[in-house]
């Protein structure tokens, strides 16, 4: 359980832009070098994650330390991703009280914002290439695209058909 606290506790630190730049570390982390679920767990826990109310970093932590060791493991990973957070906003604080004369503060944040881009854009890219596994995939995938690009639904229309397709595709398929 501790290896559980250390790795969410260093997603937490290393994770900037929110839950969608850290999807890669996380990936990295609990798929990758300690095989604590496996590719497609991975991609159910993010679906999980998206649809339930709350970051998706933390909501990431619940479910694998859930998975793990219960409740107990929820609390224990939870508490690894939040206590970085609460220890980054103190000390960009005391950094910006201390720099925000001498320095332009508004660049360091468009290098912040770049980097950030930068870190969903690589996790996009991760998960999107290992979710398409079918013909049915790449096509709702396409059909979810052009709705978006042409009519502009609200995103929450096109999470619930796609996800009644995915019902409907693996009943009959």
């Amino acid at each position: 359980m501790f290896n559980l606290f250390l790795s969410f506790l260093k997603i937490g630190f290393l994770a900037f832009g929110g839950g969608y730049g850290a999807l890669s570390l996380i990936q990295d982390e609990i798929v990758q070098l300690n095989h604590w679920i496996d590719a497609e767990t991975f991609l159910n826990l993010i679906a999980i994650a998206q649809i339930t109310p709350g970051p998706i970093a933390i909501n990431s932590a619940t479910f694998v330390g859930y998975e793990l060791y219960g409740i107990l493991g929820s609390a224990v990973a939870t508490l690894g991703v939040i206590i970085p957070s609460v220890f980054w906003l103190f000390l960009l604080e005391m950094i910006i009280k201390l720099l925000s004369k001498k320095i332009d503060v508004q660049k360091i944040f468009f290098i912040l914002r770049l980097s950030t881009f930068s870190l969903i854009i690589a996790a996009t890219l991760r998960i999107g290439i290992s979710s398409i596994f079918s013909l049915f995939t790449i096509f709702l995938f396409l059909t979810a695209f052009l709705l978006l690009k042409i009519f502009k639904p609200s995103v929450i229309w096109i999470v619930l058909g796609c996800g009644g397709a995915g019902v409907i595709y693996s009943l009959f398929a």
